[in-house]
């Protein structure tokens, strides 16, 4: 009986600890979304300004829908995505973001 209990006492920690990192992962995910937020609507010139150069441009094709601007980075060993959609005037229409903070 004081064997659980003392398990209960030591896993209790570890269930907070588990709280904190979910809620700074959560914190991170907010802050990318307001980030790129700001460039929709925008040229993609502006998206360029301030990422520089794309790793890929796929143009917008009228036949089978908007384009895609893609940056790939690595920040402390892990990789970001950062997909921003364009439309065929070049405005970027919306935008995605994987392994990012």
């Amino acid at each position: 009986m004081i064997k659980k209990i003392i398990i209960i006492i030591l896993l209790i920690p570890l269930f907070y600890g588990c709280q904190t990192v979910q809620d700074k992962t959560n914190n991170f995910v907010e802050k990318e979304e307001k980030y790129l937020k700001k460039f929709i609507h925008k040229k993609i010139d502006k998206v360029i300004q301030e990422f520089g150069k794309p790793t890929q441009y796929l143009t917008p094709d009228p036949e089978y829908g908007g384009g895609k601007l893609i940056y790939n980075t690595k920040k402390l060993g892990i990789n970001c995505v950062r997909t921003f959609e364009v439309d065929a005037s070049e405005s970027v229409i919306g935008f995605s973001s994987k392994g990012c903070f």
